[in-house]
């Protein structure tokens, strides 16, 4: 699990693959960043890197909820939906 800081910008990076593991560039490769009490924080259109491997880069606010955000990543492949679910921590800066 990632932690940030309170400002910190979020790097989130997904690898998307078919179910015989080949790297596969999927159509909306979107990303979903839920804060703690479950209300959507960002969602957006992630920029391809290369084949199959996408990033987002994510500010957040020095007043950001501190603890557990979901971050939710999927994309449609074919007929296929492929979505990973990854929990990022954001602690108090010291």
């Amino acid at each position: 699990m990632q932690k940030y800081e309170r400002g910190d910008t979020m790097r989130i990076i997904a690898e998307f693959r078919d179910e015989d593991g080949v790297l596969v560039d999927p159509t909306t490769p979107t990303v979903v960043i839920k804060m703690p009490d479950g209300v959507e924080f960002f969602s957006g259109i992630m920029d391809k890197t290369a084949t199959g491997m996408y990033k987002s880069d994510v500010q957040t606010e020095f007043t950001s909820d501190i603890g557990y955000w979901t971050v939710t990543v999927w994309g449609l492949y074919g007929t296929k939906r492929i979505t990973e679910v990854e929990k990022i921590q954001i602690v108090e800066v010291i």
